[in-house]
């Protein structure tokens, strides 16, 4: 294990040496990873209006911020206003191999959820034994079996990270949520309607219902839309290498489709002074990252200027899976897919299901079935039909009224609601 920034794990180990000491209370904990950390300010935008009520609403509350200790997430700035979890996050990697070297290494679900249970336990005596917050707020439920270890009572919150569908294994897979999920209680937000109904209609467990599923929406950037994109002939291609990804295989083969795609397509892009914007995703490491290598006059990158900047700035945006698809859509920016997964990506992988169309076609209804990619020469055809105004005109008010049902505004009266309750629940329970 190399830690790559002492300067922030000894702030971390001070922070939870004083903790055996001293008492702490909150009404609500924030959980997350630094990688999440894309504001202006490098604070968590996802948590910023909820943070915003607890500021409101005069609850006291405290930022847990998690990172990878190797360093593959040290492009990402660390936010001023949290708590850098490193020092815990090490000694769980510690008592993982030790575990793992006398007793056994787990190989099913619900071993894993053993060995996590007792590392949680431990970590409760020594450290959080003074600890008391009455919400946690996670996202990718962030060590849910720590706090609820710490209080059996407390209401802990999964917030949606991104794309939620049938066959997620983070949400929803084989009819059931995760084991995380369902033997640590955890409460789901999400951001529209769309998803609380993918989760309810397809769990056979019946775990996610109209109780622990809540939707308070999105912090949208981007507000009505007042006028519609202009048609000119920038492309924002929206890349998904990162280096946790499935496997090695799927990056490889995923730049392979990339390059030929564009290699295909070169002369009718150039001909037709189409600029094509690359765009890395967040999580993208050149350091620990493949890269896609293209040398054409009309091919840029672009990872510096802000997200909502740069796809107010383009006509079209193209991908295999990225979110990026809402982002667009928001704005009245039609999304071209690229669906080749059968022909390239090994079947090995297990990855047909996130890398094809079954999410935005049949659990999101995307309404233009026509704007994915199944040969190379389809991104030609595709681009063909909108360089036509009225089509392309049509196309942008239709995605941007399938936007949304998807992405609700953040609803501030919901999240106020059901966290306030918790917060009285909890300090009903606490006298009791």
């Amino acid at each position: 294990m190399i830690i790559k920034d002492w300067k922030i794990f000894f702030i971390s180990m001070k922070y939870f040496l004083k903790l055996i000491f001293s008492r702490k209370e909150y009404d609500v904990v924030f959980v997350s990873s630094v990688i999440f950390n894309r504001g202006s300010e490098s604070e968590n935008i996802l948590f910023r209006p909820m943070i915003d009520c607890c500021k409101k609403n005069n609850l006291k509350y405290i930022i847990f911020e998690d990172t990878d200790l190797k360093g593959i997430y040290s492009n990402f700035n660390r936010s001023k206003e949290a708590v850098p979890f490193d020092f815990v996050s090490l000694i769980q990697i510690v008592l993982r191999k030790l575990f793992n070297l006398f007793l056994k290494e787990p190989t099913e679900i619900n071993e894993t959820y053993s060995r996590e249970k007792k590392i949680s336990k431990i970590l409760r005596r020594i450290f959080f034994n003074r600890f008391y917050s009455k919400v946690y707020i996670t996202l990718i439920w962030n060590n849910a079996t720590l706090w609820r270890s710490i209080n059996n009572n407390a209401s802990i919150i999964d917030y949606q990270h991104g794309v939620i569908f049938n066959g997620h294994e983070g949400y929803l897979f084989d009819g059931s949520p995760p084991k995380v999920k369902s033997l640590n209680k955890i409460d789901t937000m999400v951001y529209g309607d769309t998803f609380k109904n993918i989760l309810m209609i397809n769990d056979k467990s019946n775990f996610y219902n109209k109780d622990n599923l809540i939707k308070v929406g999105f912090n949208k950037t981007s507000g009505p839309l007042k006028e519609l994109p202009s048609l000119n002939k920038k492309i924002l291609f929206t890349l998904q290498i990162t280096p946790d990804s499935i496997t090695k295989a799927v990056n490889k083969n995923y730049i392979k489709i990339v390059e030929n795609l564009i290699s295909v397509n070169a002369d009718y892009l150039k001909t037709n002074d189409f600029k094509l914007i690359f765009r890395h995703h967040p999580r993208f490491s050149p350091d620990h990252c493949p890269s896609v290598n293209l040398d054409y006059d009309f091919v840029s990158y672009d990872d510096f200027t802000p997200m909502s900047d740069l796809i107010g700035d383009v006509c079209m945006h193209i991908t295999f899976n990225s979110t990026s698809v809402f982002e667009a859509s928001m704005i009245g920016l039609p999304t071209i897919f690229i669906d080749m997964h059968d022909q390239e990506f090994p079947k090995e992988t297990n990855s047909s299901k996130v890398f094809s169309n079954d999410v935005f076609l049949n659990d999101y209804k995307y309404p233009f079935k026509d704007l994915f990619v199944k040969s190379y020469k389809d991104l030609e055809n595709i681009l063909i039909k909108l360089n036509d105004n009225t089509v392309y005109d049509d196309c942008c008010k239709s995605v941007y009224e399938w936007s949304t049902d998807l992405y609700s505004d953040f609803d501030t009266v919901a999240f106020e609601d059901f966290l306030l309750l918790k917060v009285n629940i909890e300090n009903r329970d606490a006298r009791s």
